[in-house]
């Protein structure tokens, strides 16, 4: 059951990648690009720890848990990585959400390679590119 919760999760992951790959190209709606963003790192995330642990997703109904368990999983040698993509969610997010702030252009394909970059990092950690689902360009 934890491979195909696991395997949800990386597809979820892929799917947001590849919506934000679409909006990027021909449209203005940066709130999305960068809500999908956050939220394909973090299944991304998901994904791996589901994958590699006896965890399940539903254990993970707090953001700032899954940054937590992966940092604690040493994915990345830079410990703080994973702490501060999660500080960056938590302080843009909020920001964005509650429409106190709305990202600009920059700010939107800026989020967008960085979850291509930790999402393809991560499956690549895990050795689960067969599993990927995205279509890079």
């Amino acid at each position: 059951m934890a491979k195909n919760d696991a395997d949800i999760q990386l597809g979820k992951a892929c799917a947001m990648l590849g919506t934000c790959r679409q909006l990027r190209h021909g449209s203005n709606n940066y709130v999305s690009i960068v809500e999908l963003s956050f939220n394909a790192i973090e299944r991304s995330f998901q994904f791996y720890l589901v994958d590699g642990t006896a965890a399940s997703s539903a254990d993970y109904r707090d953001h700032g848990q899954v940054f937590e368990d992966i940092a604690a999983r040493g994915v990345f040698s830079d410990e703080n990585v994973a702490a501060r993509v999660d500080a960056l969610r938590s302080d843009h997010r909020s920001r964005i959400y509650y429409d106190i702030d709305r990202p600009g252009r920059d700010l939107a394909l800026s989020m967008h390679d960085l979850a291509e970059e930790i999402h393809a990092y991560v499956v690549e950690f895990a050795n689960a590119q067969s599993r990927c689902h995205c279509d890079r360009e």
